[in-house]
């Protein structure tokens, strides 16, 4: 009886590192570039979206206290926008924070969707970490979120400027995904 459990323990940890090593193996894109090791990340884009190319969905938002609710006047530039999906209670948004801060301030536009969270939250959040964003509105029923096909939060829509979908990202925009998928179109 000792044996059996003993076999079992030796094959749980192997079991598990054969499950990791298929997550890497499928999740990310492992090549050595110029002598150096580069690992990039598919999985966003192992997730397709039926709305590329599609005019954007609707917005079915409420305000989020003094911020101004997304509405079509913000999309009406002649330039690339961002719509992001984002929580307070969502660790990678909080990771993916400072990313969103610089894409502002290099002057790029990024309308915030507050995804089932609290105003004061929200709130919260934005005051500590600063705001990237030029309108923002919640949606607190998550409405907008199936309409746009989210299936997780954080996630964003480069728009052109006919409110086309371009390009989704599922998860946090880090700075290798955007010199890897946003740089070439933001940078035009």
């Amino acid at each position: 009886m000792d044996q059996i459990r003993f076999k079992i323990i030796l094959v749980i940890p192997i079991f598990i590192l054969l499950c990791l090593s298929l997550f890497v193996i499928y999740g990310y894109d492992i090549d050595i570039v110029d002598g150096n090791l580069s690992i990039k990340s598919n999985i966003s884009k192992q997730i397709k979206s039926n709305l590329i190319g599609q005019k954007k969905p609707n917005f079915h938002l409420t305000s989020l206290k003094q911020y101004e609710i997304p509405e079509e006047k913000h999309l009406d530039v002649t330039n690339y926008k961002l719509v992001n999906f984002w929580a307070s209670w969502c660790a990678p948004c909080r990771a993916e924070h400072k990313s969103l801060m610089s894409i502002q301030k290099d002057g790029y536009r990024i309308i915030g969707i507050n995804y089932k969270d609290t105003p004061s939250s929200a709130q919260k959040f934005l005051t500590e970490l600063g705001n990237p964003y030029f309108a923002i509105g919640s949606d607190q029923y998550g409405k907008t979120a199936i309409d746009w096909g989210v299936y997780g939060i954080p996630e964003t829509f480069l728009l052109d400027k006919d409110n086309k979908i371009l390009l989704r990202i599922a998860g946090p925009i880090t700075r290798a995904i955007y010199d890897n998928q946003l740089k070439k179109y933001l940078e035009e």
